[in-house]
């Protein structure tokens, strides 16, 4: 797996993004940043209102179609500039058990949204018990993702 992380710390994209002026980087950084705030507000509008606040005159399934472009749209922007972030430094992410929670908390957080929240927001009358321990879980692990991001650097 070490051959593989170097072989693209070493690759030509790799090496152009490392190349590049350090405010290449802290752009990506930002795009980073402003993907996941587009992935989590609208977690946080729909998860709100399924705990019955904000926005109560809509339907949790009429927010969730709303917002379900910008969720996608901020996952591709999170994948993008975490793959331009990633590269340059492969071989140092690597033993990070930080990212490696990260990054599987991702997953979890992703599988979760295309599966039990997608399925719940869909529903045109959701029972409370439900709606509240969905709104729980995706918030959980969503700003579990941006802890633990947070904290890759730390670690």
């Amino acid at each position: 797996m070490n051959e593989l992380l170097i072989a693209l710390q070493n690759s030509a994209l790799a090496s152009f993004i490392g190349k590049q002026n350090h405010l290449f980087g802290a752009v990506a950084q930002l795009f980073h940043i402003a993907g996941l705030i587009l992935v989590v507000s609208p977690v946080v509008l729909i998860s709100l209102r399924l705990l019955g606040f904000g926005l109560v005159k809509q339907s949790v399934s009429e927010l969730a179609v709303a917002t379900a472009r910008w969720t996608w749209t901020g996952l591709a922007i999170l994948a993008l500039s975490g793959t331009v972030i990633f590269l340059p430094a492969a071989a140092h992410y690597y033993p990070n058990p930080i990212f490696w929670f990260k990054f599987i908390l991702l997953g979890v957080a992703v599988l979760f949204h295309v599966t039990w929240y997608r399925s719940v927001t869909r529903q045109k009358a959701v029972r409370p018990l439900l709606a509240r321990s969905t709104a729980i879980v995706a918030l959980s692990v969503w700003f579990g993702v941006a802890y633990a991001g947070r904290f890759i650097g730390f670690y």
